[in-house]
């Protein structure tokens, strides 16, 4: 019998699978056929910056063939190789990505020239980089830098403040000199925009300026059914309409949660039957593997965000659970006051807007919604202190007081809250019917 290879599990994802739309890939690579042409891709964890930025630094064959038959892509994640994390050591790794990249030729010659320099402690800068594509000018080659994790190098605290300008203005200045221009392509969290903002300054010229910026976003019904085809790559039948609602209800549309989701259903079939008559112990394995997405989702968000999401999941809360007896009928206004975050949320893909008049909104995932009553129910004195300190600027004392009435009820209510997210998980194929 052949052996099932789980075409859902990260490690075996090759760019040929990415989802790319024809008007993706147009936006991708049309930034990149000028000289000096930029792109900033962003998006929530999870969402498949790093599957687009290896898409884009092994182009399909029309695209190379017709415009990058000349091109270099350097492709690696600057968390993972820049250690530690130094101008210095991001031009000696940029070089020597470059270098296993070259045959033998003036390119390689140049590259090597500069790796035995920083050997001898000699210190390399976006100069020397000047240098390389004056070298790769003259042999016709165009050099694109394909940047994962960009975010790690944008520091701005105040002790780096001044050496980030110095950095990023030089990187930016591989774009705009006067021939022989490198290519950019940065994969950041959060827009360069909205990274870069501490850095303005008088006369200081912008990093940003010049890129084209694609924010990256849950899934479309279309794109997730597309996804879900991955599993006709093995002897397995496709999903079924029940399997393909429940992963769509699990994850919300999220790109990672889906894969997590189908993952499961896919080793729940090898197990048992096909198709699946309980998804139950899928869910089950899916709350504790999206845990740690989870997690990382909600320490990126601000405080201010986190409160919002958190009274969300309150509302939500209250008639699913007999005892949960509060009021938050107000909450509506505290929402359309904190707009621009409510907003912001929602673009990220962890809020829906479930309303337009009245305006209302809802958790993207309900997992996600009972991950964020456990962690309020983790919420230590000293947290809840930290974030009274916030929630003051923000809301009445009164309303401050109830929020902790609900935290106290939480707290001592956790079996309710158990049950809560059991129920969510044993809901019928046919009720999680969600698909948008």
């Amino acid at each position: 019998m052949e052996p099932l290879i789980n075409p859902f599990i990260n490690k075996i994802t090759h760019p040929e699978f990415a989802i790319v739309t024809p008007q993706k890939a147009s936006r991708f690579f049309s930034s990149l056929l000028a000289d000096g042409g930029s792109l900033g891709i962003y998006g929530e964890r999870g969402l498949g910056k790093t599957l687009m930025l290896n898409y884009i630094a092994n182009p399909p064959e029309n695209w190379r063939e017709m415009h990058f038959k000349n091109h270099i892509f350097i492709f690696f994640n600057c968390q993972d190789t820049v250690i530690p994390l130094s101008t210095r050591n991001f031009w000696i790794q940029t070089t020597k990505q470059l270098d296993r990249k070259l045959k033998p030729s003036p390119i390689k010659d140049k590259c090597l020239a500069l790796i035995t320099r920083a050997e001898d402690d000699v210190d390399l800068s976006h100069n020397d980089f000047h240098e390389v594509l004056d070298v790769a000018g003259g042999a016709g080659t165009h050099i694109v830098f394909v940047l994962d994790d960009f975010d790690c190098l944008i520091r701005t605290s105040p002790e780096h403040l001044d050496n980030t300008r110095i950095f990023l203005q030089g990187f930016r200045s591989l774009t705009t000199r006067d021939s022989n221009k490198a290519n950019l392509v940065v994969a950041t969290r959060y827009s360069l925009q909205e990274l870069c903002k501490p850095l303005s300054a008088p006369y200081y010229s912008t990093f940003e300026n010049g890129f084209t910026n694609y924010r990256l976003r849950s899934f479309s019904e279309k794109e997730l059914l597309k996804f879900l085809e991955r599993v006709e790559q093995t002897n397995q039948p496709p999903f079924s309409s029940v399997e393909r609602h429940y992963i769509a209800y699990l994850s919300g549309f999220h790109p990672k949660l889906a894969q997590i989701a189908a993952a499961e259903i896919f080793d729940q079939r090898i197990e048992t039957s096909s198709p699946l008559s309980d998804l139950t112990p899928v869910g089950e394995r899916f709350k504790s593997d999206a845990r740690s997405l989870f997690e990382s989702l909600w320490q990126g968000a601000s405080e201010i965000e986190r409160l919002l999401m958190m009274l969300i999941a309150l509302q939500k809360l209250r008639g699913k659970v007999t005892e949960a007896q509060y009021d938050l009928s107000d909450l509506q206004h505290l929402l359309i006051q904190r707009e621009r975050e409510i907003i912001e949320l929602t673009e990220r893909g962890l809020l829906i807007r479930t309303q337009t008049n009245p305006p209302a909104w809802d958790l993207f995932s309900p997992i996600f919604h009972w991950w964020i009553l456990k962690e309020i129910e983790a919420t230590n004195p000293e947290q809840l202190a930290d974030r009274r300190k916030v929630w003051g600027n923000l809301i009445t004392q009164e309303r401050e007081k109830q929020i902790s009435n609900l935290i106290d009820w939480i707290k001592q209510n956790r079996g309710s809250i158990e049950a809560f997210g059991r129920g969510l998980l044993r809901i019928a194929g046919w009720e999680a019917d969600i698909m948008r």
